[in-house]
């Protein structure tokens, strides 16, 4: 969980680079409006405290982890890649991008492998709440995200360039988890 929260951390900011660029361009733009009417609902729905991975980081710490000092590394390069790539394609292309991104919550975590994960570590439950709260959150916000999917105007261009942004994501995020096992292993 603690590779995982750079992007805990940065999913925010990211839903708030893309809105801000998606107001820029909506009034000429069908595809940036819809994304912003969608940003604007969602953006409140994924803030979990007053700071942006605060809430992730509570429950960190309730495994153990000191929180500044995970605030203050380095995040992986490969985490890295994937985030930046986002704010790459939101400012050069087109915000539309974030909607890749943000489909690894079709993904979400599914609350008996979590209850399973905490009783075989005996790890403080405290320390799973934003997973247990995701396992329900995000079956809904994948729903939501395909209806904004179907609603909004795509061109090719668009749905390209989501298709790219969800691959590049499972990609880069599959690629950090397997750099996490092989740390552990050796």
């Amino acid at each position: 969980m603690a590779a995982g929260y750079p992007m805990v951390r940065t999913m925010v900011p990211l839903m708030e680079a893309a809105l801000g660029r998606a107001r820029e361009l909506a009034p000429d733009d069908p595809v940036a409006d819809g994304l912003a009417a969608y940003l604007e609902k969602h953006i409140p729905e994924e803030m979990h405290g007053d700071e942006p991975g605060g809430a992730a980081l509570d429950d960190l710490e309730a495994l153990g982890i000191d929180p500044v000092e995970l605030q203050a590394q380095l995040p992986p390069p490969k985490m890295a890649a994937l985030l930046g790539a986002q704010y790459f394609w939101i400012f050069h292309y087109h915000p539309v991008a974030i909607l890749g991104f943000l489909y690894l919550e079709a993904y979400h975590p599914h609350r008996p492998t979590l209850e399973l994960l905490i009783e075989r570590t005996g790890l403080p439950r405290d320390g799973f709440r934003q997973l247990l709260l995701h396992a329900k959150l995000d079956a809904v916000h994948a729903r939501e995200l395909d209806r904004v999917l179907d609603s909004l105007p795509l061109e090719p261009r668009h749905e390209q360039l989501i298709a790219l942004s969800a691959l590049q994501s499972v990609a880069l995020l599959s690629e950090v988890w397997l750099d996490v096992v092989d740390a552990d292993a050796g």
